[in-house]
């Protein structure tokens, strides 16, 4: 179908999470649509086809996705992500946030609350600021994909010259991580670690007249979604690719140690097992995409190329892998 095989890939990362499949086949999806004249709207419903497609075929039969990808061609024309709507190679990663953002928005209840953000009251304790962050985030962002897919980090500056803190409250939907390290632990530690600030306008350093100062920026969890995207930093901006093999052997995983240490949210004790994989095969220039998914009925694993699929032991690590979809267990 012209370059499509990056849309197939991150489609079948969605179709493995079942909670997100529950949802999308109501009968009543439209009627929750904020406005079924939009274009996330379209596109929710376009998926919605797609996927009731993809749910009533058999093998050998596959289902092509023509209805879909026009509608996301027309969706895209003249815009920011117009090279998704040509028969061109795209990154399935920006697919998945593209997918992700317009499902979320077709659902958002808070979309034009107009809702100022609260202030931190001074001494709030830090319990107390992750949940003004979160609920200043919420009361304009408000659907199912919240809670199953969205997640939220906390920033950190320290000032060097004074050692005053200040924080900041940033949500993502897919959690990248860089090839560092040797397991994916460390991958992820990887993305959490300091980094320095040469030139940062410290308040309280500007009030004393002091200039500007060096400070480091930390970031930690504070909340994670049921259903975690990790996309592995493998692209650079020169054009090479990072080839390293994904050191993980598909045991289930906690990310605890990665929480700012006051966060008590639940999902710091929740562990993950690894559900769904789209794999880059190739260079950046070009390259082809597959998939690899646990079957969220049977729990079988596929290999799934373009119109292929192909039944598999369990899922492959490697050099290929290019977003992990990771699951909540449920004990």
């Amino acid at each position: 179908m012209g370059n499509t095989c990056y849309a197939n890939s991150t489609i079948q990362l969605l179709r493995a999470v079942p909670e997100l499949n529950a949802f999308i086949l109501r009968e009543e999806l439209e009627a929750t649509c904020q406005d079924v004249s939009s274009v996330p709207a379209k596109l929710l419903l376009g998926y919605q086809d797609l996927i009731r497609s993809m749910w009533g075929a058999y093998k050998p039969a596959y289902v092509r996705p023509l209805g879909f990808l026009t509608v996301i061609r027309d969706a895209v024309r003249g815009g920011l992500y117009e090279s998704f709507g040509m028969a061109r190679q795209n990154d399935s990663h920006e697919y998945l946030v593209y997918l992700l953002d317009n499902f979320h928005e077709a659902l958002n209840e808070k979309k034009d609350s107009g809702a100022k953000d609260a202030v931190v009251p001074a001494g709030a304790t830090m319990t107390e600021q992750a949940a003004i962050g979160w609920a200043n985030y919420v009361q304009r962002h408000t659907s199912p994909m919240i809670d199953l897919f969205f997640g939220l980090m906390r920033k950190t500056v320290e000032c060097q010259g004074c050692k005053a803190k200040s924080y900041r409250w940033e949500t993502f939907n897919v959690f990248k991580i860089p090839c560092k390290g040797e397991s994916l632990q460390e991958w992820f530690r990887s993305e959490c670690a300091p980094t320095d600030i040469e030139d940062y306008a410290c308040e309280p350093c500007e009030k004393a007249e002091k200039g500007r100062q060096k400070a480091h920026l930390f970031s930690h969890v504070w909340r994670l979604p049921s259903s975690l995207f990790l996309a592995i930093k493998r692209f650079s901006p020169d054009g090479r690719k990072d080839m390293t093999p994904c050191p993980y052997d598909g045991s289930p995983i906690s990310f605890a140690e990665h929480f700012a240490e006051e966060s008590d949210h639940e999902s710091k004790g929740w562990r993950y097992e690894c559900r769904g994989i789209a794999d880059h095969h190739g260079g950046m220039g070009g390259g082809h995409y597959s998939a690899q998914m646990a079957h969220p009925v049977s729990n079988e694993w596929w290999w799934i190329d373009d119109s292929m699929s192909q039944a598999m032991l369990g899922p492959r690590f490697g050099s290929s892998n290019y977003i992990l979809y990771m699951r909540r267990m449920s004990s």
